[in-house]
């Protein structure tokens, strides 16, 4: 559907993106994610038209738009600022665009008021002013604005980053819930981990221009393929060498000195089946807390070294600080680079 071939994007000297080459399947939802000036918006810009690449082809649907117009290339944009017109009525915004494209009146009614319907939004609202709506609603007005024109494809960059938790956690389901529906490729870019995991069917990880790891969430969480990827996403802890020494003598697990090992928190066990035949216990003292609501964070001291996990919050133990505790870990959950 969407294939970036060899593109680099250069800013005088600096180079933003560097040979970079993606694949995104039709229908699919695909992530850009990655840390503030990582390359991310750049090239979900390059997609849209908004920035020419020194190098290479983008090309959709087997037809080269590099150098295609914006307004040609049928994707739809919705940005993190929502780029709305305040002074117009929601029902003016979102026709705005099938204005422009000279629709007959009567077709451009029964567009805005399918979508409207679509992303939620009643008809009463659909006469307020844009500025009289809550930031959740605006980011709705955003949505069916830009589904409106019926794209090929739409990108949203950041495009909850404004909204409070509790808000942008709904609005995640209803997005989710609307492009399985609708059907349509797209393209998301946001800095957020948990979005990129609940969202996605595959994510590429940015770091410094290049893409580092492309997959499923599941992969990118479980198999990182290089170390940024291992810290940015989610929570590991650095295995020390004393620690994998005394794991691979108690396994048939092989130590590379050069390598770094890491482990996600939750990786670490308390209590293992009595099935697990491979997980290593490791004596360990509890050394502080922090509470979460429905689970805690702890932080023990492990043969000279600090390493934490979590717990649910389900009543069945607290530990104190100073409590001896015994830690499993399993082989086959730790990641080497």
């Amino acid at each position: 559907m969407i294939t970036f071939q060899d593109i680099q994007v250069k800013f005088g000297d600096f180079v933003a993106i560097q040979n970079l080459n993606l694949n995104i399947k039709e229908g699919e939802f695909f992530t850009f994610l990655g840390p503030s000036g990582c390359g991310k918006t750049t090239t979900l810009r390059t997609l849209v038209g908004f920035i020419t690449p020194t190098n290479g082809k983008i090309i959709v649907d087997g037809e080269d738009l590099t150098n295609t117009p914006i307004e040609k290339r049928q994707i739809g944009m919705v940005f993190q600022s929502y780029a709305l017109f305040p002074t117009m009525t929601v029902y003016e915004n979102i026709a705005f665009g099938l204005k422009v494209q000279k629709n007959k009146k009567e077709e451009i009614k029964k567009r805005v008021e399918e979508i409207a319907r679509v992303v939620d939004l009643t008809d009463e609202q659909l006469i307020k002013n844009v500025s009289a709506l809550s930031g959740g609603q605006q980011q709705r007005v955003a949505i069916a604005r830009a589904l409106a024109l019926a794209p090929k494809i739409i990108v949203l960059d950041e495009p909850l980053s404004n909204l409070d938790a509790k808000l942008r956690k709904q609005l995640r389901k209803e997005l989710k819930k609307l492009q399985l529906e609708q059907g349509i490729t797209t393209v998301y870019v946001t800095h957020d981990q948990e979005e990129a995991l609940t969202l996605s069917d595959r994510v590429a990880v940015f770091n410094n221009g290049v893409v580092e790891h492309v997959g499923t969430p599941d992969e990118i969480y479980n198999q990182s393929k290089t170390e940024f990827v291992c810290n940015f996403i989610g929570d590991a802890n650095v295995i020390s060498q004393k620690i994998i020494e005394e794991i691979a003598g108690k396994t048939n697990m092989k130590v590379d000195p050069a390598k770094k090992y890491y482990i996600r928190t939750e990786k670490i066990k308390t209590k293992v089946l009595e099935s697990d035949q491979h997980s290593v216990s490791l004596q360990a003292k509890v050394m502080s807390k922090e509470f979460y609501g429905t689970y805690s964070q702890y932080k023990y001291e492990v043969m000279g070294t600090s390493l934490a996990n979590i717990e649910k919050e389900d009543g069945d133990f607290q530990y104190l600080e100073g409590d001896d505790v015994t830690l499993f870990i399993n082989p086959k959950d730790i990641l080497q680079y």
